[in-house]
């Protein structure tokens, strides 16, 4: 029996920044879901045996019922996460406190005219506003930093600002993506030997081992797929679909209904996307991490074992970082 491992929850695709790696601040957003529809699908998530759920959009924090969404899903028992740009932070962040595990700030630059310049808007003194007043609540956050051919060569200024900020700094290698995105060109060796430089370099500074060594063996090979999308994750867009294979290649939405854990376990479509996984021609060469670190964690190889290095070093700089607060 599959049992998937996160869910990635799209609240909305609504955005307040105007990043210009992204436009689906662009998009006309879609009727989303209520309170009452999201419950639902958490408890047919937890059926399926669904640990930890990614809130995402979007700007997540657009969602006047985000607090109550987290609410929920820590009354139901998962572990929760954020990715946010840190505009409606400082507003939202006392009733947001102690309801995401995993609080994510999205950083571009170093500096206020490089963040901003990339953000399409001016945020960088509230991301740092925000960092602070994160840590002042108990939060644990971590500044989530997007390596391109564009900024590679500064990541450790961006690696600086973070020790400065006393916040972790993750690296997330930019990924080939779906026509949200500007590039599906994958990251360049100067990229991924940035990437380990930095982070050997800084002790504030953590990425995932599993997709870096994969993204240099070129990504996903549709002849001998490594992702399992549908397998591992479980993909849901703001007007309640059921997105396969993925939300960056979606090829389908099946509308949801309240009958989650009867679609996932019982639908031939999604049975169809589940023997097709990673083999579809959209499929080739993908990097998008969101999709497969959890699909690392389906299957014994080198990919499972250097997943499980990652979390483990994470989990003890968190550790260390909790006892020093």
């Amino acid at each position: 029996m599959t049992i998937p491992l996160v869910a990635n929850y799209y609240l909305t695709y609504r955005c307040n920044a105007r990043c210009h790696f992204c436009d689906i601040w662009a998009l006309e957003p879609p009727q989303e879901a209520d309170l009452a529809t999201i419950t639902r699908n958490l408890v047919d998530l937890r059926r399926l045996g669904v640990k930890y759920v990614d809130f995402t959009g979007g700007e997540p924090l657009l969602r006047p019922d985000v607090a109550e969404i987290y609410t929920e899903a820590k009354r139901q028992g998962f572990f929760t996460s954020m990715t946010t740009n840190t505009i409606l932070y400082p507003k939202r962040a006392r009733a947001m406190q102690g309801l995401v595990d995993f609080l994510n700030f999205s950083l571009d630059g170093p500096d206020s005219e490089t963040h901003d310049q990339s953000r399409g808007v001016r945020i960088f003194d509230t991301l740092v506003e925000s960092v602070a007043l994160a840590i002042s609540l108990g939060e644990y956050p971590v500044l989530n930093h997007t390596v391109t051919a564009q900024n590679y060569e500064r990541i450790g200024e961006v690696a600086e600002l973070g020790h400065r900020l006393g916040a972790r700094v993750w690296l997330n290698p930019a990924f080939t993506a779906h026509q949200n995105y500007n590039s599906r060109k994958n990251p360049t060796p100067e990229i991924v030997g940035a990437i380990r430089a930095t982070a050997k370099k800084f002790s504030n500074v953590g990425y995932n081992k599993a997709a870096l060594k994969f993204i240099e063996a070129g990504g996903n090979d549709v002849a001998n797929p490594r992702c399992k999308a549908v397998d591992a994750v479980i993909a849901i867009s703001p007007d309640d679909k059921l997105l396969l294979p993925c939300y960056h290649f979606a090829q389908t939405g099946l509308p949801i209904a309240g009958r989650l854990y009867d679609i996932y376990r019982q639908s031939p479509v999604v049975d169809e996307y589940r023997r097709d996984q990673g083999k579809l021609s959209v499929c080739e060469g993908c990097t998008v991490w969101c999709y497969l670190i959890p699909s690392f964690f389906k299957g014994i190889d080198q990919y499972w074992f250097l997943n499980q290095v990652t979390y483990v070093s994470e989990f003890l700089a968190r550790k260390r970082f909790l006892r020093r607060a």
